[in-house]
């Protein structure tokens, strides 16, 4: 498969085939219907091109525009973000491919510095991500060895020797003061006071509930009783009058001591 993919007309034949052995000289490999094998489709091996090619560049002329195959190929290529468009008749491209930026190369004749084949190569560059290859006999550099780290100089033996000794009379300074606290006497902490219970406080037996007075019954007023004169000797009482022991006042004392007079008086 090659990188770039040129699409044109059969009667710019002569004019493509310096463009692709320009793009050769750049480093890229190309693809053109001039390598299509006799055995194969040519639909089949043109789409099978433009999918692996990194860049497809579609030369336009006036023999190009109304070709169905260039613009079949220029379609393709748009779809896939990798279409570079040239003009060598100073034509432009159709539609919808006159929306997207194109190059007049109609003048060019070769030259390296030439502004439309400048940007030719730019774009070429941008889509194949390789604007300088490396050729095939070049040998991978070794990686750069990191430089080895100065050695470590030996310290003094009497230096070390006093480290030595003061860090392992700090040690026993240390193990010492622990012996110490370990096996001093000391007061035993006293118990906390308990504290006192408190008992439950006695509970009060219930009060009775007090008594509520019975509401007091209206009683009737006792009749008034007439006061009479006691008789004389010889004297008749009237029968007093049935009122007197009648009515409310019949269970009153004076009605009872009338009837009784009146009793003795009828004998």
């Amino acid at each position: 498969m090659a990188d770039v993919f040129i699409s044109y007309s059969r009667d710019n034949e002569a004019v493509v085939r310096g463009l692709a052995e320009a793009v050769v000289r750049e480093g890229y490999s190309v693809w053109w219907d001039e390598a299509l094998p006799p055995h194969l489709s040519y639909s089949d091996v043109i789409t099978g091109e433009i999918d692996a090619a990194k860049a497809v560049i579609v030369v336009w002329s006036e023999k190009a525009i109304p070709s169905e195959w260039v613009r079949a190929e220029a379609d393709l290529a748009r779809n896939q973000k990798k279409l570079v468009q040239t003009s060598i008749d100073g034509r432009m491209p159709p539609m919808p491919f006159n929306q997207l930026h194109f190059v007049s190369i109609g003048d060019w004749r070769g030259e390296a510095d030439h502004p439309g084949w400048t940007r030719v190569k730019e774009s070429l560059a941008a889509l194949c991500r390789a604007e300088v290859m490396q050729p095939a006999h070049a040998f991978p550099t070794a990686a750069p060895q990191r430089p080895a780290p100065p050695p470590v100089p030996a310290g003094n033996p009497a230096l070390r020797l006093v480290l030595i000794v003061v860090i392992g009379l700090l040690l026993f300074g240390a193990a010492a003061a622990a012996a110490f606290w370990l096996l001093v006497d000391r007061p035993a902490a006293a118990p906390p006071a308990s504290r006192p219970r408190l008992s439950a406080p006695a509970t009060a037996p219930p009060r009775p509930a007090p008594a509520l007075p019975r509401p007091a019954t209206a009683q009737p007023a006792p009749a008034p009783v007439r006061a009479t004169a006691p008789p004389r000797p010889g004297q008749k009482i009237a029968a007093p009058r049935r009122r007197y022991c009648a009515g409310p006042g019949r269970n009153t004392p004076q009605c009872r001591q009338l009837f009784r007079a009146r009793m003795s008086q009828s004998r």
